[in-house]
């Protein structure tokens, strides 16, 4: 106890005295009376004060009793047979512990009571899964803390994309069915995206059990389905003529960058001005052990990439398909053109102006012998002459 405590216990004992005084001098003036209760009284600790007991002459407690009300807490039966775990150490203090997290934590006190009042504040302090919410709010909750800074901003965008777009679901993430999510994907087209948002859906179920939000990983059960690739193939010789109709401004200018390197749609932001040379450009690719080369370019292509201003380099890649698609169309071509259109439209070019296979696959980033660059890049047209390709490029395509 501390002196609060020994405080109270003289009050206590202070009004037990006048108590016994009352009763004494009640006898006394009226002894043919007899006394409800007799002079032999007990002070008990009991759960949340000091209670005060008047004894009848059988031996059993009356039912009135004299209460002074504590501010201390005082334990209860419960919380008392916990505090028998606590210890006492040698040098007179009381140690508790506690896992929290995984990890054991320590406190120490002055007294058992105090130790154990210790312990009971730890419990704030456990980290606090995020309430259950909706597939759309986890889904946005699991990107943030996860990914964001852990993937590049690219991917990060295309997730969020993804989860705003095709996983609005307001159902509770413990109630949503396989059912439900079965259908959302099969709702999709058999395309990249469907994969894409599987993908997803897997990664946000599990990170959802783990955190034991869920009972099950429902992901598990789902199936993405036969995924239908995209059949690219090179602009046709009337097609190709979309070069007329492209301005003299930047939007032009990367449309022929690509149609007359080959390069893949990150490769435009690794060329370096300083690593240009008069016919040739060094494309620094990273997807393959021969990504990285040098293409044969013409001295207009050249002049165009040497007085590039900065921005020329770095664009938004989605930002440029659809442009690219709207003026397709406005050129009369009616299909999904993307940049590796143009890619197989140059390595179609190639074969076409005679380009030896091995120059073919180094202008191309293909390792030496692969059967990408005729097999899968080509497009066999016997129709179309040399002299065809290079009437419509003119000086923008190098003699090779």
């Amino acid at each position: 106890m501390d002196e609060r405590d020994l405080e109270e216990l003289r009050a206590i004992a202070l009004s037990f005295g006048r108590l016994l005084g009352r009763l004494e001098e009640q006898q006394q003036s009226t002894p043919a009376t007899t006394p409800a209760f007799s002079t032999k009284m007990s002070l008990r600790l009991e759960e949340n004060g000091f209670y005060l007991y008047a004894h009848m002459r059988d031996g059993g407690d009356a039912d009135n009793t004299m209460q002074r009300e504590s501010d201390c807490e005082v334990p209860s039966e419960k919380e008392d047979s916990k505090m028998k775990y606590l210890t006492k150490r040698a040098d007179g203090r009381w140690q508790g512990s506690k896992t929290i997290d995984g990890k054991r934590v320590f406190v120490y006190a002055r007294t058992q009571i105090e130790c154990y009042e210790k312990l009971k504040r730890l419990n704030s302090k456990r980290k606090k899964s995020p309430k259950i919410q909706s597939v759309a709010d986890f889904a946005v909750y699991y990107l943030e803390t996860y990914k964001n800074g852990n993937v590049s901003e690219r991917t990060y965008k295309d997730y969020i994309a993804i989860a705003r777009g095709h996983l609005n679901i307001s159902t509770p993430l413990n109630k949503v069915t396989v059912i439900q999510m079965q259908e959302l994907l099969n709702r999709l087209p058999a395309t990249r995206i469907r994969t894409a948002v599987y993908q997803l859906i897997r990664q946000i179920f599990r990170k959802a059990y783990e955190l034991e939000l869920v009972k099950k990983d429902i992901s598990q059960f789902l199936e993405c389905g036969k995924i239908r690739k995209a059949q690219r193939r090179a602009l046709n010789l009337e097609e190709r003529a979309l070069i007329n109709t492209l301005k003299d401004d930047i939007f032009g200018r990367r449309v022929l960058f690509y149609l007359c390197t080959g390069a893949r749609p990150a490769e435009l932001a690794t060329v370096r001005k300083d690593e240009l040379r008069p016919g040739w450009v060094k494309i620094n690719g990273t997807k393959t052990a021969k990504a990285t080369r040098w293409v044969k370019i013409s001295e207009r292509i050249y002049s165009m990439l040497l007085n590039a201003p900065t921005e020329f380099f770095h664009f938004d890649s989605k930002k440029f398909r659809i442009r690219l698609q709207k003026t397709c169309a406005t050129a009369g071509i009616n299909y999904d053109v993307d940049i590796y259109t143009l890619r197989h439209t140059f390595a179609t070019n190639l074969y076409i102006i005679g380009v030896p296979e091995k120059d073919r696959q180094e202008y191309m980033g293909h390792v030496s012998g692969s059967p990408m660059t005729n097999d899968v890049y080509t497009t066999f047209t016997p129709d179309v002459k040399a002299k065809n390709i290079y009437d419509i490029y003119g000086d923008f395509l190098p003699k090779f």
